[in-house]
């Protein structure tokens, strides 16, 4: 797999910030919302069972039923309860157990020292039982929380509501498990999606630099040939050029032959000022016109001008030697410094000396220009 390393950092860097996020935020704020509401669900039902209790005990004791009966039924009721979530105690104001789910207890002092408010507030709400519960660094089987109390009417009888702190701490446990397997396979979903998305988006971009490699290979190749053709036409022109008497025996023989097409010029006959110059061919560097004006650039630098227009130079001139660029240029095959791609079809001539003006060969040229070259 292409740039492992990528996949590898990514991974890395989400399982971090997903771990921190989840462990730090997410996970502890659902799992308080989650106690809260459970532990306010608990007290609501000790309240209204404690509120139940205390109605009837208390209408019991007005219709003269004796105490030890209400006692007694009381004790049936709450019997072995102490496992539960919620269960009842009833005792006196001295503190003296009267009913207890577990009968030992029985008429034995409340000696539980509660750290909540209850000591002080006959109901607790959720947020301060979770608060409390969460601060409880160990507890014994035994441990329990009153959380709401309420008196029996016309008598010395108190009825509290205890919350089994064990029962508590395994729901929340639990629910702590299920959070984490939940996060976990999220995460992991998360994860994957994110690796698809990235490779998707990786194999996407690297067909697009692929391409554009591959145009660029293609456009160098071409220059690189086109270069190479210009030398080696130069290099041929030079040649032909050095065998003067080659060219004197073509000359006289064309001379003699009636059909024979104009001899190129040799010279091109210029103005500097007032004063006429001719030009040898071979000193030519590129032509151009510019406003209408003819200039001649010689491989020197300097810059003459003629009279005659642009296609009536290029018709005296030996095509072998002499290309038409465009409309305002011609250009010598021996003052060609380079050629380079111009855009996306058309080519930049570079002369020697450098050329006042860009000299573009339109891409409906390019064609004749390499046949010239011959390619």
């Amino acid at each position: 797999m292409r740039n492992y390393r990528i996949y590898l950092y990514t991974t890395i860097s989400f399982v971090l910030v997903y771990i921190l996020i989840i462990s730090l935020i997410v996970s502890p704020l659902i799992i308080k919302v989650k106690s809260t509401t459970l532990l306010q669900n608990n007290i609501n039902l000790a309240t209204q069972e404690i509120q139940q209790v205390s109605v009837i005990s208390g209408n019991a004791l007005a219709n003269n039923l004796p105490k030890e009966t209400i006692v007694n039924s009381i004790q049936e009721a709450i019997s072995g309860s102490d496992n539960e979530s919620i269960y009842l105690t009833v005792f006196n104001w001295s503190g003296t157990i009267i009913s207890h789910p577990d009968i030992t207890k029985v008429k034995t002092k409340n000696d539980q020292k509660s750290n909540t408010i209850s000591n002080i507030k006959s109901v607790v709400t959720g947020e301060e039982l979770y608060q409390h519960v969460t601060s409880i660094e160990s507890y014994d089987k035994e441990t329990s929380e009153v959380i709401a109390l309420r008196p029996i009417p016309s008598s010395d009888l108190i009825i509290a509501a205890h919350l089994n702190i064990e029962d508590v701490h395994t729901q929340t446990n639990t629910f702590k498990d299920q959070v984490r397997t939940v996060f976990f396979i999220l995460g992991l979903i998360l994860l994957l999606l994110l690796l698809i998305i990235i490779r998707v988006l990786s194999i996407y971009y690297e067909r697009i630099i692929d391409r554009k490699t591959a145009k660029l290979e293609d456009g160098v190749l071409n220059l690189s040939k086109l270069n190479t053709s210009l030398e080696n036409y130069q290099k041929s022109i030079a040649e032909l050029q050095t065998n003067t008497e080659k060219q004197e025996v073509i000359e006289k023989n064309k001379e003699k032959e009636e059909d024979i097409k104009e001899i190129p010029k040799q010279r091109l006959l210029t103005y500097i000022r007032n004063e006429l110059m001719p030009i040898a061919i071979t000193d030519i560097s590129y032509i151009y016109v510019e406003n209408s004006i003819s200039y001649v650039v010689r491989k020197d630098g300097k810059r003459y001008t003629a009279n005659d227009s642009l296609d009536q130079i290029y018709a005296s001139l030996d095509p072998k030697l002499f290309f038409r660029a465009n409309r305002q240029t011609i250009v010598a095959i021996y003052a060609i410094d380079k050629i380079i791609k111009y855009g996306n079809s058309a080519l930049k001539i570079e002369m020697q000396p450098i050329s006042e003006i860009d000299i573009i060969i339109g891409k409906n040229k390019v064609s004749v220009f390499k046949k010239w070259l011959d390619m």
